[in-house]
């Protein structure tokens, strides 16, 4: 799954950012856009990785990084379905023997977290933080070191966003099991410590310190911040009818249960607490589907007589896994790194032609995702207008034009803009084509492009 062809649009902007580290580059404001926006540049450590991937393998070898981090992720998925042992100092319910688990309660949970996390699994960097959260449940459920936690929060800081969402779960889990088991032990403290501990130090290993741990109180702040926002639709409530609410129900169910009949009740609140956060937020759903993975495991074991196999029939599994590992390696080094199909590249080859792109001088108005394909392509010569982070005043700007909002005429007269590349069926797209200074000059594929008469000449 996380081994497909490269397609999602905030990657490229990531690559685009990666390339530029790996020329010595570090931005200060973004310098993708014309629109310009100062940011403290997110992922940083994961762009440079993939710039230097690229650099010396290409798309196929962010393909297999892909895939690498994938399984990582659902080894780690399988490993929080195991029992606790008795020496860490659990309730009685969750003492039994690790090898005598049913099957379904091992497969079953990581299954439905994966097909959860379907649209997220690529090359963007919350992938790593995936892997990162499933790390801290880890250390957390199986009573690792707590000091585990101190790399791990230092890499996140830098890596993804999540990193806070991370600390929110931690903080969950440490204090129900204070609930549940009645002590508040020098170990919660310990855990708490190493988390807050790495975000200290990873906010200082950021070049302008502490500006990507200081982040979300300035998207949160700010009114109008938040207002941009609530305009992702990564951000929107769980749409009813998508299959991935499905899923998610099934585990918040099945890890309530778990709680339940092993008489958690402050944990039986955390799991209808992640619940709600990922039914308001579906960008919360990959968050709680992680933590809920060892809760569903807990309220799924018993059910069936299917084992989990050992000797040669845990070899002939492992064999199954290895090929498809390997075939996914193969078709991920042997396919085009790219697909493309979706973005306006014949459009943009039309406006290459005849230096419409790319161009300080021309200010081009495309949808966000084309703005990330224009970084892609051209790289800090994008000049683009908007991609997945511009600055909120230009985001709330593109989506009353986007959804056609009554201001949205006032918004296009505000960028100036000198070229519109949008989708054909867009009303917005209608709408401009109607209005008399905007002229048709080319439809390619799904897209139009639109020229104001100050160069109409060179666009045709």
């Amino acid at each position: 799954m996380a081994s497909r062809p490269l397609a999602d649009n905030s990657f490229f902007t990531h690559l685009a950012t990666g390339r530029l580290l790996v020329d010595g580059e570090f931005p200060r404001s973004n310098p993708f856009l014309w629109t310009g926006t100062k940011f403290p540049m997110p992922s940083w450590w994961w762009s440079g990785v993939l710039g230097l991937v690229d650099k010396v393998a290409g798309g196929a070898g962010i393909r297999v990084l892909a895939g690498l981090l994938a399984f990582v992720l659902g080894a780690l998925l399988v490993r929080l379905t195991r029992r606790v042992g008795p020496d860490a100092a659990r309730p009685a319910g969750d003492v039994a023997v690790d090898g005598d688990r049913t099957l379904l309660a091992v497969v079953a949970p990581p299954a439905l977290t994966l097909f959860a996390l379907d649209p997220y699994l690529n090359a963007r960097p919350q992938i790593v933080g995936f892997v990162l959260l499933a790390v801290t449940v880890l250390v957390w459920r199986e009573r690792l070191s707590p000091w585990w936690l101190l790399p791990v929060f230092v890499t996140w800081v830098n890596v993804h966003g999540t990193w806070l969402y991370g600390v929110l779960v931690l903080g969950l889990l440490v204090a129900a099991e204070a609930v549940d088991t009645r002590r508040l032990g020098r170990r919660a403290f310990e855990l708490a410590g190493a988390a807050v501990g790495g975000v200290a130090l990873g906010g200082l290993l950021y070049p302008d310190r502490f500006a990507l741990v200081l982040l979300p109180t300035r998207q949160f702040g700010d009114a109008v911040e938040r207002e941009a926002i609530r305009s992702y639709q990564e951000w929107a409530p769980l749409r009813a009818g998508d299959p991935v609410g499905w899923a998610f129900a099934a585990l918040v169910l099945t890890a309530v249960w778990g709680c339940v009949r092993t008489r958690r009740w402050a944990m039986a609140a955390v799991a209808l607490l992640l619940a709600v956060m990922g039914v308001t937020s579906s960008r919360m759903v990959p968050v709680a589907v992680v933590g809920l993975v060892p809760f569903a495991a807990m309220g799924i074991d018993g059910i069936g007589s299917l084992k989990v196999p050992t000797g040669r029939a845990a070899s002939a599994v492992a064999a199954v896994g290895v090929a498809i590992c390997l075939v996914a390696g193969v078709m991920a080094v042997t396919t085009d790194a790219y697909s493309l199909g979706t973005y306006p590249v014949a459009a943009v080859d039309y406006l290459e032609e005849r230096g419409l792109v790319a161009d300080p001088d021309v200010r081009v108005v495309s949808e966000d995702f084309v703005g990330n394909y224009l970084e892609l392509r051209f790289g800090s010569r994008a000049n683009a207008y908007v991609d997945d982070r511009p600055d909120a005043r230009t985001l709330l700007d593109y989506k009353a034009m986007r959804m056609m909002e009554p201001d949205w005429q006032q918004a296009l007269d505000r960028v100036d803009a000198d070229v519109v590349v949008f989708q054909t069926d867009r009303k917005f797209t209608t709408a401009v084509a109607q209005l008399p200074e905007w002229t048709v000059v080319t439809t390619k594929g799904s897209y139009t492009v639109l020229c104001r008469d100050r160069v109409l000449d060179r666009c045709r």
